[in-house]
């Protein structure tokens, strides 16, 4: 009997591990990685990752991304302060081998990207036509805005989709859109302090979740 119920068990462990692995959507190896265009750098959500198992290369008019981790790239010349309008247009390919919905869009207000106490809020789609406001501090994250249906978003298709991801700070407001349609506002005030944003004012740039192929114009800043 006891050993009856030993294998059922184990049986039941076997199973259990079995439905997690098929359910798991490990980072996929990148050929040909790196961040090969001067002037960016990058970091990955997590210590483990790499960030040379993401490709990052110019491409036309703008930049080509190709990630293994989920990571934030940005150049060391781009800081915003005051004021400003940061938007990225950005198109997630068919080629995106993410097995889960993943996301993508911009960073503001960046701080301390390289160390211990790295700090940005971010703006993300996703291809289900969602959208999702954060805030990162050090290892945590904070979100403002679940993921949330937006008419505005677009939705993944055989073609890819594309959107336009604008983070805004403006008239004592800080807020996101896409494709020109106001998503996300929130007092300037309520955001800054600690286990907020440092401040508005800091490095922007871009961020994607794991296994994304994406085409990247931008980001570039505007100011009122």
């Amino acid at each position: 009997m006891r050993y009856h119920l030993v294998l059922a068990m184990a049986m039941a462990v076997t199973a259990s591990n079995a439905s997690a692995q098929a359910g798991a959507d490990p980072d996929r190896a990148v050929a040909g990685s790196g961040i090969q265009v001067r002037g960016w750098q990058g970091r990955t959500d997590r210590a483990e990752q790499r960030i040379a198992d993401v490709r990052f290369v110019a491409m036309g008019t703008g930049y080509h991304l190709t990630n293994g981790p989920h990571a934030i790239l940005w150049h060391q010349d781009n800081v915003a302060t005051g004021d400003y309008t940061v938007r990225a247009r950005l198109t997630k390919t068919p080629r995106s081998t993410s097995t889960h919905e993943e996301s993508y869009g911009v960073f503001i207000g960046g701080s301390d990207l390289t160390g211990p106490r790295q700090n940005y809020l971010y703006c993300v789609v996703f291809g289900t036509g969602t959208v999702m406001v954060r805030h990162r501090d050090g290892a945590d994250t904070h979100t403002l805005m679940g993921k949330t249906a937006n008419a505005s978003v677009s939705k993944m298709s055989d073609r890819g989709a594309t959107d336009e991801v604008a983070l805004w700070v403006r008239g004592g407001r800080v807020g996101c859109s896409v494709n020109g349609t106001e998503v996300f506002s929130a007092a300037r005030a309520d955001m800054i302090g600690p286990g907020k944003l440092v401040s508005t004012d800091g490095v922007f740039g871009v961020r994607a979740s794991h296994n994304l192929d994406l085409h990247i114009e931008g980001p570039t800043i505007s100011r009122p």
